[in-house]
């Protein structure tokens, strides 16, 4: 019988990008010998001790992949909710370390954020710095939790021997990504927001000036890093995994117009509106050191993602996700 592994949030586009590599790949880099488990929320409340307790109690997992988090999205936002984002995202991890730690987990993955690190640091950000200063103020209960995760990892690995690794992504976009214009990230938003004013003959704006640079990692490049780290990295050091290549919204913007075949003289970025910070670059040299990784540039991911949006639209429209992961 395959040991289990249970992979967490894999509803939402990382969880997505995972189900579809491990079904196509029987690749050594990653341990293809398993029966990987997926589940949602709907399928049990991680923020509930006695639900986890239970499903661990089930399936009698062997390994656990922890990419679930409550991020935004549904009025998530602002500073009027950041108790739930802070309580509800480190309750999550609580109750998965401590039913790893009681039903013996022989390895657990932890997914940290870029948001944790202080906009006040010099960049590009590096995984030592992670306690340097206050992280973000827009999101901070959801960006401590995060943080959270590097002492709470080298704990229970010191008191209970544990194999626990920290993993830190950068922006993530691919196919199965959230759509929704009320709660998606610049990149799927933008293409919604393309095809949707195409179809109406209408002019997009953007926010700002489009000079900010940002740092995006196509989805199933992000699931194979995670992949490669679970199989062949054991360390307490955490690691930033995502591409560094940088664009400008600007950029991003005039690509996914010239992809789509969207006249960029209705393209208008609204200057009064807030542009963001200039940047958040990270550094993820270490990661590159002991995996030698290559990543997707963006342009061609960036293609890949119009395409499966574009054919889903239309022959599938139930696939797109129109509503938030919280």
């Amino acid at each position: 019988m395959k040991k289990k592994c249970l992979v967490t949030g894999s509803t939402a586009v990382l969880g997505s990008a995972f189900k579809d590599l491990l079904r196509t790949s029987n690749n050594s880099d990653y341990i293809d010998d398993l029966d990987y488990v997926f589940i949602g929320s709907k399928d049990c409340d991680l923020v509930n001790k006695g639900e986890v307790y239970n499903f661990f109690e089930e399936n009698k997992f062997t390994y656990v992949i922890h990419l679930a988090a409550i991020s935004g999205g549904l009025g998530l936002s602002g500073k009027k909710f950041q108790s739930t984002l802070f309580y509800k995202n480190v309750s999550m991890m609580l109750n998965i370390l401590e039913a790893s730690k009681d039903f013996k987990i022989e390895k657990l993955l932890l997914t940290l954020s870029t948001g944790m690190y202080s906009p006040d640091l010099d960049m590009p950000y590096k995984e030592k710095d992670i306690h340097s200063g206050s992280a973000h103020d827009g999101l901070y209960g959801y960006y401590y939790a995060k943080r959270m995760m590097e002492p709470a990892l080298r704990a229970y690995r010191d008191q209970y021997g544990m194999n626990i690794i920290g993993l830190v992504p950068n922006g993530i976009f691919g196919e199965n990504d959230n759509f929704d214009l009320n709660g998606a990230p610049l990149v799927p938003a933008l293409i919604r927001k393309f095809y949707d004013a195409k179809e109406n003959n209408k002019d997009i704006e953007v926010w700002g000036d489009g000079s900010p640079l940002r740092e995006w990692t196509y989805s199933k490049d992000m699931a194979k890093a995670f992949l490669w780290c679970f199989k062949n990295y054991n360390s307490e050091k955490i690691l930033n995994v995502g591409s560094t290549e940088e664009n400008s919204v600007k950029d991003i913007t005039y690509l996914i117009s010239d992809i789509i075949g969207f006249d960029k003289s209705k393209i208008k970025f609204d200057k009064t509106k807030p542009k963001g910070v200039l940047k958040k670059s990270t550094d993820n040299s270490e990661f590159l050191k002991v995996s030698n990784f290559q990543y997707t540039p963006f342009k061609e991911g960036l293609k890949k993602t119009i395409e499966w949006f574009n054919y889903n639209r239309k022959n599938n429209p139930e696939k797109i996700r129109l509503y938030s992961k919280a």
